[in-house]
Order: C-alpha cells, then structure tokens, then sequence
C-alpha cells in the first residue's frame, strides 16, 4: 500500500506550485484562443451563445448580452458555441446565425483563434523587451585549439563588445554577425577587463554547424564558445540538490578538467552514475562537491533512446538585461515571432517525413512538467514559455485536419474556388476522420508522456 507519509511537504508544495502554473498558463491560451473566434464572431455579426474555457460539466459561469460564459471541469481546451453552427441546426431565424454569414466571414472567424495565438505572443514578447529580459552576454568562454579566435589571441573572460563598428551587447548579435560573413575580416573590438580595451582582425572561417535538428550548414565561425558555468537554478530533489549545490555557483572544473563553456558540462551528461568532483567558486571561496549524476533514459529526435547522467541544474552566462524602446520591443518581438513560428513548422514538417521521431510529441503532462520547471526558474520564462506554446497552438489549430480550424478554413476555400459549400455529408465524413486522427494523436502523446515518466 502506498505510504502518503513518504512524501514531504515541499514536494507536495512545490506540486501544487506546478499544476496552479500549468492551469494558469493554459486557461491563457485557450482564453486567447477562443476570444479570437468570439470576438471576430461578434464584429462579423454571429451570434454566440456559449464561451467556454475547458470542457464537460460547467463549475462556474454567468450569462450576459446573450453569451454564456463559463468554466468548464476538463481544462484542456474551450470552445465557442455559435448560432446556427451546426450544419443540421434547425432555426426559426437565421438572424445573426453562423450558417448566414458569407464565407468570408466564416473564414475569418476559423481564423481568429490561430490570429490571436500568434498576436498574444508578439504581445508577450514585445512586453518582456521593454520590461528587459536576461540574456546571454558576449563573455567569451571555451576557445578552441586551431581556431580563429585562438590565433587572433581572445582568452577566457574576454568580451566582445562590437564587430566592424556594430555594438555587440548580447551573444545572439554576435552569433548572427559572425555566421554571416565566412571569410570576410572583421575587427573586433575585446574588452580583457575594464583598463583593457583594445582591437583585432579576425576572420571567420566557414564551416559546418548543427542546428536544432541536427541538420548541417555552413556559416562563419571563429571557434568560441560563451562562458557559461553558472548555476541559476536547481531542481528540488535532484542529485545537485542533494549534494548542496546553490544558486550562484560557479562551476570551474569537474574530475580536474575546467569547465568555460556548455560542451564541458557534457561530462556530467556522459557519465551516469558515477561520482563526479565538482570544483565550484561561491562567494569568492572555491568548495568541492562530490555527486553522481542520476542515470535517466531520454530520447532524441530520431526516436532513438538514449542513456545520460542527469544533475538538476541549469547552468547560464554571463547574464545582461536585453531591453529596448517600443520601437525596438516591437521589432525584436517580430523577430523572435517569426524566429519561433520557423521553427515550429520546421518541426512539424519533420515530424511527417519522419526526419524527427513522434517520440518526441509531447501531451499534458509534459506541458505540465515543462510550466512547472519554467515557472520554478522565473516569471519570464514562464511567460516567454506562455508565448511560445501559443504560437505553436496557433499553428497546430491551421493544420487542414477537419475539425480543427485549418479543416474549416480548408472547406470555406473550398466553397470560394468553388462557389458553393463542401456537402453536409462530406463534411460529415471529414469530421469523424478527423475526429479519430486527433483523437489517436491525443492518446499517442499521453502514451509518449508516460513513457518518459516511467523511464
């Protein structure tokens, strides 16, 4: 039998905490979500009976101008119910019914849903710049043997502050000027320390990285890495936190091999389950903590499993404040939109030519697991979490799979080309289809979700 007694306080504190972070960042999407459709709806003179957040049985709701507004008990999704929506729908008077708008209009309340996903995102991000969000400074970490920047002469702890007359304030800068120009020199301007200012030539030689997928492209490189070593969180219960790591910690070596940059930490990675000596500077005073990495199981894009040593910490930069005016809030939060709307896609057409493994589709439970840890590490990563699953509901929702808004918008282009409505039967038909495809996706990911608990 069970024994409640096992667990402690913090962890069902720090559970609780997950699952109100969870609950909070969902109800948002689906909130935006359904406002697009509803609000879209209203201006297009449909009529909407119900807004709900969640489905099944109604907890809390209250009715006003002619709409319900509720909360319903399953919180994983919502729905706006129209007049005159469903296509067997029997109306007394078509007035203000969904079936009597043009097409046009029905087409743009399909759209409204992903449209607000994508406008809550850029909303976010604009108003995380102008608030300032930490990143990632130029602090020049790793060097590698035979690189540019080892021949021009750049050390561990220098800084890069501008190329070719640009300021270089934030690592993502120099990594866009650097990859851009294989084979053209550059001056660089290398702050050592506050007295040391001084420039150098360098030019980025071309050669191959990997992106997030693990495919190969040419860019300039000049063989740095950013010094990143510092811890900035730590997961409760983890064998970091059991070996009394703290908040701050500088990592300088671990078994004797010193640590500058995110590659060194792969030795922890690649050992599980064997004691490791980390060397850590904490207030100005070096300590030395011994821990084994937990062994885990985990799997990569290929769907292949893979065995690794898990710590529990996340490990930064130098860390600055990347902050901007309206104008340049509004600009980089374009960007990271359309950065983060790339990706996705990318990402999905992977997941159907089979390039990345289904493996990897996650359910509610690893959004659960993810909000949780985001919002432990901070409110910024949670809200800029927040952004980023609503660009990627946005973009699912425009999948042309019936009954999700990509199927309806497919049919009502279907209708324009056409001049006239895909048959109730079709569409009937297209329903059900779609129906059990989202339905076996849902059960896929919730099986994927469990195997990764129980591994």
């Amino acid at each position: 039998m069970f024994d409640f007694t096992a667990l402690s306080l913090d962890a069902f504190l720090s559970f609780g905490f997950k699952m109100t972070a969870f609950l909070i960042g969902l109800a948002a999407l689906i909130f935006v979500h359904e406002l697009g459709h509803f609000l879209i709806a209203r201006k297009c003179g449909v009529t909407v009976e119900k807004f709900s957040i969640g489905f099944g049985p109604k907890i809390v709701g209250f009715k006003s101008g002619g709409t319900e507004y509720l909360i319903a008990a399953i919180p994983l999704g919502g729905y706006v119910k129209m007049k005159g929506e469903d296509p067997g729908e029997e109306l007394d008077d078509t007035q203000g019914s969904f079936s009597a708008a043009t097409v046009y209009q029905r087409l743009a309340i399909a759209f409204g849903g992903p449209l607000f996903n994508i406008l809550f995102a850029i909303v976010i991000y604009i108003g995380v710049y102008m608030v300032g969000m930490p990143t990632s400074g130029t602090a020049v970490g790793k060097v590698h043997d035979n690189s540019p920047a080892q021949a021009a002469g750049l050390k561990t702890g220098d800084r890069i502050i501008e190329i070719d007359g640009e300021k270089t304030l934030y690592w993502h800068q120099l990594l866009k000027i650097v990859h851009n120009a294989p084979g053209k020199k550059m001056e660089f301007v290398i702050e050592r320390d506050p007295q040391t200012v001084f420039t150098i030539p360098i030019i980025p030689k071309a050669g191959e990285t990997s992106d997030l997928f693990g495919d190969k492209q040419t860019v300039g490189l000049i063989g740095i890495e950013r010094l990143e070593r510092k811890i900035f969180f730590i997961e409760g219960g983890s064998p970091a936190d059991k070996a009394g790591f703290q908040i701050g910690d500088d990592i300088l070596s671990i078994d004797g091999i010193e640590i500058r940059g995110g590659s060194d930490l792969k030795i922890a990675a690649d050992k599980p389950g064997q004691e490791l000596t980390f060397r850590v500077l904490r207030n100005n005073q070096e300590q030395i903590i011994k821990v084994t990495p937990e062994p885990k199981m985990g799997i990569d894009l290929k769907g292949k499993e893979v065995r690794y040593g898990h710590m529990g910490f996340g490990v930064s930069g130098v860390m600055v404040t990347e902050q901007y005016s309206l104008p340049g809030a509004v600009l980089r939060g374009l960007e990271q939109t359309w950065d983060r709307i790339y990706l996705i896609s990318v990402s999905i057409k992977k997941l159907f030519t089979g390039s990345i493994s289904a493996k990897t589709i996650g359910g509610p439970i690893l959004i659960f697991q993810v909000y949780g840890q985001q919002a432990e590490m901070g409110l910024n990563y949670f809200i800029m979490l927040t952004a980023f699953l609503s660009i990627n509901l946005g973009l699912l929702n425009l999948l042309p799979i019936p009954i999700l808004d990509g199927g309806h918008i497919l049919f009502f282009l279907i209708e324009i080309i056409k001049g006239k409505p895909v048959s109730e039967a079709n569409r009937e038909r297209a329903a059900q289809v779609g129906l059990f495809m989202l339905l076996s996706l849902m059960v896929f990911a919730f099986y994927n979700d469990l195997m990764r608990v129980f591994n």
